[in-house]
């Protein structure tokens, strides 16, 4: 069932039983006032009856022809009668009355009762030391006629009304609801092929309009994403293609025809260096793809990051022997806690890269590194002497396979600082590079710590 139907049948049963209630309180409360109304003319009636029947020698003839003049405008199938109720408290009646009509009437002073289709008023009289009891009952035609014609009426506008209403939310809930209907449609034309295009945001300042925000933001981040994916596969393709190509054009001229020893050697030295350089673009495409899809599954534990870092110098030592890569801070200081909780393998991976740059883009001149405590948290500073980046470059350095304009010559994929900054956000913390070009870099890595 459609939204515009579903709305329509609610606001048609919230109004009809609305309807209803109202007509029903209209009719109790026009029964009421009819009710009230036909006692008052009962009463007067009972008081005509008892100057016509008990007083009449206590009027003028002019004043008791006037009398008689109002009793016999009687009313609808009016009967009265005077009853003498003895000493003893009994009395004979004229007409059948329930028991608890009768035990009232003759308990009370004033009565007012209904009995079936008719309505009665009583009231005691004392007269010559006598008492009586008056009652008048009638039927009152006219007001039975009015409630039955509201009835009528009350019962034909709910029946007309339900129908009327259902199709009047309808046609304005389908109204109301037909941008979304078209904003549906248009949303269902874009596609990977069509990813600019955007739903029109008309008012927005209403729910239509914001949800039609929303979704072209997010269209934004799709379209950013789709163009960052085909950027990423363009680059790794080209990344993984030149180590692949050197490789092949080696073998093919190291096959071509018979060598001498020396330059076999130099065959496979290059074959080496481009899959070493190819075994390093993968390994850190597939970390860069771990970290941004399987971060769920790091495992976090508690490190001491002045022993870690030391530990860290050491194990590059194997992969650069001739770095100049200096600590200035002590193997383990008792005054300041530099404990963080971070992913062992992931940090690792994200310094050893930030050394490594600092040592090849300054020639393995001395790489300082520094460690201090600051309200943000914890701040490992590496400063080269290196070749540095353009200023203009340095909002895009960190982007995959964004490299300086200036580290033509230099070996690299591009992927390494990127994926520095993809774990250091992981932890929640923050990468700062700062650089002048020609003079070297400073690369800061913040981490938060337990509060």
């Amino acid at each position: 069932m459609r939204i515009s139907t579903r709305i329509a049948i609610v606001f048609s049963f919230i109004s009809s039983l609305i309807l209803v209630v109202f007509g029903i309180s209209v009719y109790f409360y026009s029964k009421s006032n009819i009710e009230s109304s036909f006692f008052e003319r009962l009463n007067k009636r009972v008081d005509i009856t008892e100057n016509y029947f008990l007083e009449k020698h206590a009027f003028t003839p002019t004043e008791f022809d006037k009398i008689k003049t109002q009793f016999s405008h009687t009313l609808n199938a009016e009967n009265e009668e005077v009853i003498k109720i003895s000493n003893s408290g009994d009395a004979v009646f004229k007409y059948d009355y329930p028991n608890d009509i009768k035990s009232k009437l003759l308990s009370a002073y004033s009565v007012q009762f209904t009995d079936g289709e008719r309505q009665g008023a009583s009231k005691v009289f004392r007269v010559d030391n006598k008492t009586y009891l008056v009652i008048v009952t009638a039927v009152n035609i006219t007001g039975q006629k009015d409630l039955s014609f509201l009835v009528n009426g009350i019962i034909f506008f709910v029946l007309l009304g339900i129908p009327i209403l259902f199709i009047l939310f309808f046609m304005i809930t389908k109204r109301t609801l037909r941008p979304i209907s078209k904003k549906i449609e248009r949303a269902n034309e874009i596609s990977a092929s069509n990813l600019h295009q955007r739903l029109e945001v008309i008012n927005p300042k209403d729910e239509i309009g914001q949800t039609a925000i929303a979704f072209n933001k997010m269209l934004d981040r799709l379209e950013k994403a789709f163009e960052s994916q085909k950027s990423f596969i363009s680059n790794a393709s080209h990344e993984i293609r030149n180590p692949l190509t050197a490789i092949m054009g080696e073998a093919e001229i190291a096959s071509s025809q018979r060598r001498s020893e020396e330059e076999y050697q130099s065959s496979f030295s290059i074959i080496l260096a481009e899959s070493e350089r190819l075994n390093a673009t993968l390994t850190n495409l597939l970390q860069l793809s771990r970290v941004s899809v399987n971060q769920s599954d790091v495992k976090i534990e508690m490190i001491q990051l002045d022993t870690f870092t030391y530990e860290l110098k050491e194990n590059f030592a194997f992969v650069n022997p001739d770095h100049n890569i200096l600590l200035q801070f002590p193997k383990h200081n008792k005054l300041i806690d530099y404990k963080v909780n971070v992913s062992k393998s992931l940090l690792k991976t994200a310094i050893l890269n930030v050394f490594d740059n600092a040592c090849k883009y300054s020639s393995n001149q001395i790489v300082e590194v520094t460690l201090c405590k600051e309200m943000e948290g914890i701040r490992l500073t590496v400063i080269d002497k290196g070749i540095g980046i353009p200023l203009k470059e340095l909002p895009s350095i960190g982007s995959p396979f964004k490299r300086a304009s200036n580290s033509f010559g230099v070996k690299g994929s591009g992927i390494g600082l990127s994926l520095t900054r993809k774990i250091i956000a992981l932890h929640k913390g923050e990468l700062e590079i700062e650089s002048i070009e020609g003079e070297g870099t400073k690369v800061s890595i913040i981490l938060p710590v337990e509060k």
